[in-house]
């Protein structure tokens, strides 16, 4: 293993989606899957939020509570993406470079994971902020090759990221992290594996039907 690194448990190799049959995306390309996904996800609806926690565009209805329901919106141009992408040591994986390039949407819990925000505003959960939000996590995560792009969920801090060293096809594993580990022992420990790949991920989420929030 890296130095560093702990891995638990132990983590087979990735494979392209032909090598998981009951997942594979063959002849479908990557933006086909994420649109397919992003109709799973509004279908399923979403928890509503206060005005300061979603822009007006992604706003539906505001309820008795005064807050919003909303979706996630298409878009023609996210400029932010191109901006913030220079800015990382790795690619971000095709499909989920897909996905922010082509959509709009505030943090959504998908099943076990949460993903940020990417409105392009200045929202707390936001991708492009959050990434480099805590100074003492990201260094270590972007030496092994770690790009963190959500967590478990708001109420736990472990990091859930696209393992890059380990990519393939155009993706790459989706592993959620020990955060206190990081931050007292500046050390990697692996607490899951969510997914082989962001595409197997989306494929699971519609076909599984994880709850969304």
């Amino acid at each position: 293993s890296r130095s560093g690194y702990l891995i638990a448990p132990t983590l087979p190799p990735v494979f392209c989606a032909g090598g998981i049959p009951e997942m594979s995306t063959v002849g479908r390309t990557a933006d086909e899957l994420v649109d397919r996904f992003v109709d799973y996800l509004n279908g399923a609806g979403f928890k509503p939020k206060f005005e300061d926690e979603i822009p007006e565009e992604l706003r539906t209805l505001k309820n008795e509570c005064g807050m919003f329901l909303w979706q996630i919106r298409p878009a023609s141009s996210n400029s932010w993406v191109d901006e913030f992408a220079q800015t990382l040591p790795h690619q971000w994986p095709k499909p989920f470079r897909s996905l922010i390039d082509r959509y709009r949407f505030s943090n959504i819990e998908v099943g076990p994971l949460m993903l940020f925000a990417n409105t392009g505003h200045d929202h707390f959960y936001e991708l492009s902020k959050r990434v480099f939000a805590d100074e003492g996590i990201f260094p270590l995560l972007h030496r092994h090759g770690l790009q963190q792009f959500g967590l478990p969920q708001e109420a736990n801090y472990d990091p859930v990221c696209f393992d890059m060293q380990r990519r393939n096809c155009g993706d790459a594993p989706i592993i959620q992290l020990d955060h206190e580990e990081v931050l007292l022992r500046n050390r990697i420990r692996i607490v899951q594996e969510i997914a082989p790949s962001f595409s197997h991920f989306m494929q699971r989420a519609i076909t599984e039907r994880f709850p969304v929030s």
